[in-house]
């Protein structure tokens, strides 16, 4: 007499399951739908690593393949023919013809991937774990969150706020590890059919900013630069045989993997990335080496390589 029940509690339950499933999947792909039908992209927004603060960021995206992105220590402007990269730390730039790797290289930031669906088109190809979370209100405004577990080594977390009005996501909460958690929220976001204003892609030089050799900056920022100093620094305890709390410093693959706590590098910031929070015993983190800081050059480097994507070559 039970089992016609049991079976009849798992078709629901498998129902509820599936219908959720749906709900969360049709929600994501209203997102990357708005994007996809836009024309232009604008938003004024945070990034915050917790328990650290607020940084703050602008976006501004246009089709077929312009772009603005600033943060408070860089701006990168593509205006579909030109790429060029301002360091506001020591007041240099480079300029560049542009390529579809330029956007390639600004989508693979954390930083930017709650939109990158105005430039990808399945930005949720490999995702899983689809889930509808709660209705909330942020910043006055009504939200659904969406989660979903995130394709990549290792596995990642991703609650986005799909705003109820607009159909977009405002923002997301990443996580990649216990206590790893990453807030990411618009303050001001715009989409619209129209057409692009020029103006929002043209670069002007800052004054006094000297122009480098964008070639001798990518070569400054590759990961054989940074291995030179994790082997002298780092190693001794972030190795492959005995790796101390699951990091491993010794190669690219182990270094971008992170350690127990998940990823330690957010490629393309620098501000945001764990590793650089031990580097410069920042946001209550001890400083790592224990021994000692690094150099002041040896952490800018880090950071450098760090800002310009993570790049292993």
């Amino acid at each position: 007499m039970k089992i016609p029940f049991l079976v009849g509690l798992t078709g629901i339950v498998g129902a509820i399951i599936a219908a959720q499933a749906t709900s969360a999947d049709s929600l994501l792909e209203k997102h990357t739908k708005q994007l996809q039908t836009a024309t232009t992209l604008d938003v004024q927004y945070t990034v915050q690593n917790l328990p650290g603060g607020p940084v703050e960021y602008t976006l501004k995206l246009a089709k077929p393949s312009k772009f603005r992105f600033e943060s408070a220590d860089e701006v990168v402007v593509g205006d579909g023919t030109t790429v060029w990269n301002y360091k506001k730390a020591d007041n240099t730039y480079s300029q560049a013809p542009q390529t579809a790797d330029d956007v390639k290289k600004l989508l693979k930031r954390d930083a930017v991937f709650t939109w990158a669906g105005f430039f990808v088109k399945e930005p949720f190809k490999d995702a899983s774990g689809l889930k509808v979370g709660a209705k909330r209100n942020i910043k006055g405004k009504p939200v659904t969150e969406v989660v979903v577990v995130l394709a990549g080594k290792p596995d990642r977390s991703a609650t986005f706020f799909i705003d109820q009005d607009l159909g977009i996501a405002r923002g997301v909460s990443l996580k990649t590890g216990p206590d790893k958690e990453t807030i990411i929220m618009a303050k001001e976001l715009a989409i619209s059919s129209e057409p692009a204003h020029d103006a929002d892609f043209e670069f002007s030089i800052p004054d006094g900013a000297k122009k480098v050799d964008p070639k001798a900056v990518s070569a400054g920022v590759t990961f054989e630069k940074v291995a030179a100093i994790f082997k002298a620094n780092c190693v001794g305890c972030h190795n492959a045989s005995r790796p101390r709390s699951d990091l491993d410093l010794s190669s690219y693959a182990a270094t971008m993997a992170g350690g127990r706590g998940g990823k330690e590098v957010i490629a393309g910031d620098a501000d945001n990335s764990p590793l650089m929070a031990y580097l410069k015993a920042a946001n209550g983190k001890p400083v790592m080496p224990p021994g000692g800081a690094l150099s002041d050059s040896d952490i800018a480097t880090v950071a450098s390589w760090i800002k310009d994507g993570a790049n292993e070559k």
